[in-house]
């Protein structure tokens, strides 16, 4: 597990095309839920992860419109990356605290969460790591379709703990 995430770490420190490529395909190993319904990163950056999800079946609601659901896992995971880019996963273990979607716009199309870094305070984030072995950090990702409209706002809030405060580590 331990090379996993050092591999990870490293895709992300450099987001080149191919290494976000890269990471995607380990990503639909590590994260087998996310596989089938086809969310791909498609840009990491110091300003923005952007995620994106087709309009395909699988997605879709009875309505056939893109399924709740789905939009607030392109928001969870959005949000997820973000941090890991700032933080990495070597170090720490995200773990998703608390998760709110504020639903705008029936999504009928392709989508794109995006979420920014500029949410994390860094030196607070690693001063309460320090102290404490643990932080609390709300993020919002913003979900729109192929036409910019918004389709929804994802908060979550994500746990950060130190590997070696973690008692259950798998």
């Amino acid at each position: 597990m331990k090379i996993a995430y050092k591999l990870i770490d490293k895709l992300m420190a450099n987001p080149s095309k191919t290494n976000v490529m890269a990471l995607n395909k380990v990503l639909t190993i590590g994260i087998p839920f996310n596989a089938p319904h086809g969310f791909k990163i498609k840009s990491l950056s110091p300003e923005a992860v952007v995620i994106t999800a087709p309009d395909r079946k699988l997605n879709h609601n009875h309505l056939g419109g893109i399924h709740a659901c789905a939009i607030a896992t392109i928001g969870e995971f959005c949000a997820g990356m973000a941090l890991l880019s700032s933080f990495g996963i070597s170090r720490y273990r995200l773990i998703l605290a608390e998760l709110n979607v504020k639903y705008s716009y029936q999504g009928r199309s392709d989508l794109e969460g995006t979420c920014s870094p500029h949410q994390i305070e860094k030196e607070k984030i690693s001063q309460a790591l320090q102290d404490n072995g643990k932080h609390l950090q709300t993020m919002q990702t913003i979900i729109r379709d192929k036409f910019g409209a918004e389709v929804a706002i994802v908060t979550t809030t994500w746990q950060l703990k130190s590997w070696d405060q973690v008692k259950t580590r798998g």
